[in-house]
């Protein structure tokens, strides 16, 4: 077990007797400070167009080419949860009724081709964004810029540097959800779309952001430069490289050698050993994320909810916590994250029952056993839990069986949802609202709208959430996201919720100035090579 400290105080229940490790890497730059930082990957990029983009993996690199009109706050651990700050945007304002948004917008801003960003560019990007005919809604992150684009009624030129967006209801989360890892209301450069188009834009983007594209080598590496002309403060670093290396021992063994100065998806067998040779590791101070398996409603099987109560009783969650997490994470029981205020720690409706599973599955008909098919993706140590699962299934007479898909054949296939002979999938995804629960489970999201998946709908749920986001009051919207999730578990149980984690990072001891935030993308333009 690790005892896992930060800015020298305990880091709640994850703290245990064991290793003490710093999981901050804060300091002042020094005047020459540069560098390049190489990051190794575990899996590839997917498209480098805001909207049609979908992974944290490819949002790392994104969002220091892009930006928003707003964005998260990355660079301050200490905060409960991620919060907005300006981007191109100086400052914006909502009406009384919550419908309009105005934002104004910074002046003498380029992108990286040289060309202005001004009113009529954000509309036009935004026109792009909000137009379901447009080229991009064929791709992975259309499901997620639709949740986005779905609340906006109209939006308009006020003037040069003032623009306005208009929502067809209330939704105090809005501006929120544009800052997930998959269909991002970034801009781009419409000159470079032009000369590019719809196709090529996805590999030669640009954007306003701290960062320059360079290149791009597919399934291999991305390059990114820094823009010394940045209207916000410019990168410490000279370069970012993004090597993509699957294997979890050959990320290890590139950080040993110097080949790279940044592992994520490290091998929990690895890490104290590597602490020991002077490596950092630093753990996300909150968890934004729930790893779980989603049911799909339409597998026979699972149609009974007998069955999926027994699935949820015969998991150890805790012992996931425990050998596979090494402490850094929790053990869920629900759809709400740590890192959202609707949070509810003491939320347990399923205790570990082995034998109350066994009873279950007989009462259900499957006294004698049962196949199901669960299809997993291949990631860094994500197969580890769903062996665990796999193992914790057989002792009460499930017999699972994993299929393994590279990741980004793995997230096609999520997007269209299960058939009828996959039983469950796997996710572990989520940000610092709420509402991302109501991706997976509303009744107008079943793909290709979306990302239900597991075809599971109740009109209950989806009233809950509309009422959520009309209320500015967080205890009211607690209330309500904490009745949905009670309904979506125990009165239907959708899902199998299994751990929340601190995603873990190893640095190279010359990396500094590093900050692992709220969320699972990172602030580059904060770090430096010493």
């Amino acid at each position: 077990m690790l005892k896992l400290l930060w800015k020298g105080a305990a880091l709640g229940a994850a703290a245990v007797a064991g290793l003490s490790l710093a999981i901050g890497a804060w300091g002042t730059k020094p005047a020459n400070a540069e560098g390049t930082l190489v990051w190794a990957q575990p899996a590839a990029m997917s498209l480098m167009d805001p909207p049609q983009s979908c992974g944290w993996l490819t949002k790392n690199a994104t969002h220091m080419i892009f930006d928003g009109l707003v964005e998260l706050e990355l660079g301050k651990p200490g905060e409960p949860w991620a919060t907005l700050r300006p981007a191109l945007a100086e400052s914006w304002t909502i009406s009384d009724d919550g419908l309009v948004y105005t934002f104004n917008l910074r002046k003498g801003v380029n992108f990286h081709d040289g060309t202005p960003f001004n009113a009529n560019v954000a509309k036009w990007n935004y026109d792009r964004f909000l137009d379901p005919e447009a080229p991009q809604y064929s791709k992975v992150g259309a499901a997620f810029l639709s949740f986005y684009a779905r609340w906006v009624a109209s939006n308009e030129v006020v003037d040069e540097n003032t623009f306005r967006v208009t929502l067809n209801e209330p939704n105090y989360e809005w501006l929120q959800m544009g800052q997930s890892s998959c269909g991002q209301p970034e801009m781009i450069s419409p000159t470079a779309y032009e000369k590019y188009g719809e196709e090529d834009i996805a590999i030669h983007p640009v954007g306003t952001g701290p960062f320059k594209f360079v290149e791009r080598e597919i399934d291999v590496m991305v390059v990114l430069e820094r823009n010394d002309d940045y209207y916000g403060e410019a990168p410490k670093l000279d370069r970012m490289i993004f090597r993509q290396i699957t294997d979890p021992a050959t990320r290890i063994s590139a950080l040993r050698a110097g080949e790279v100065n940044m592992v994520t998806e490290p091998t929990w067998d690895e890490i104290e050993n590597l602490v020991d040779e002077g490596f950092q590791l630093l753990l996300q101070p909150n968890v934004p994320s729930v790893w779980y398996a989603q049911f799909n409603m339409k597998n026979v099987a699972l149609q009974d909810i007998r069955v999926r109560r027994a699935i949820n009783m015969a998991v150890d969650r805790e012992g996931v916590a425990r050998e596979i997490l090494k402490g850094t994470g929790h053990a869920e029981h629900g759809m709400l994250s740590a890192g959202t205020f609707a949070y509810d720690p003491s939320y347990k409706p399923y205790p570990y029952d082995p034998e109350g599973a066994k009873k279950l599955l007989a009462e259900a008909g499957y006294a004698d056993g049962l196949d199901l098919s669960f299809e997993i993706f291949d990631y860094g140590w994500n197969e580890a839990w769903e062996k665990w699962l796999q193992r914790d299934l057989k002792k009460v007479g499930i017999n699972l069986k994993l299929t393994k898909l590279e990741w980004m054949t793995y997230l096609g296939k999520w997007l269209q949802g299960m058939p009828e002979d996959v039983a469950m999938n796997s996710m572990g995804w989520g940000w610092s609202i709420p509402y991302w629960t109501a991706h997976a489970t509303r009744c107008d999201h079943h793909p290709p709208n979306g990302i239900n998946g597991g075809w599971y709908c109740n009109e209950k749920i989806d009233a809950l959430y509309a009422e959520a986001i009309k209320t500015q009051d967080k205890n009211k919207a607690t209330e309500l996201y904490r009745e949905a999730n009670r309904i979506i578990m125990e009165e239907d149980v959708a899902f199998l919720p299994v751990f929340s984690y601190h995603n873990p990072i190893l640095l190279a001891p010359n990396v500094k100035g590093f900050v692992n935030g709220q969320e699972n993308w990172y602030d580059f333009t904060l770090p430096w090579i010493e």
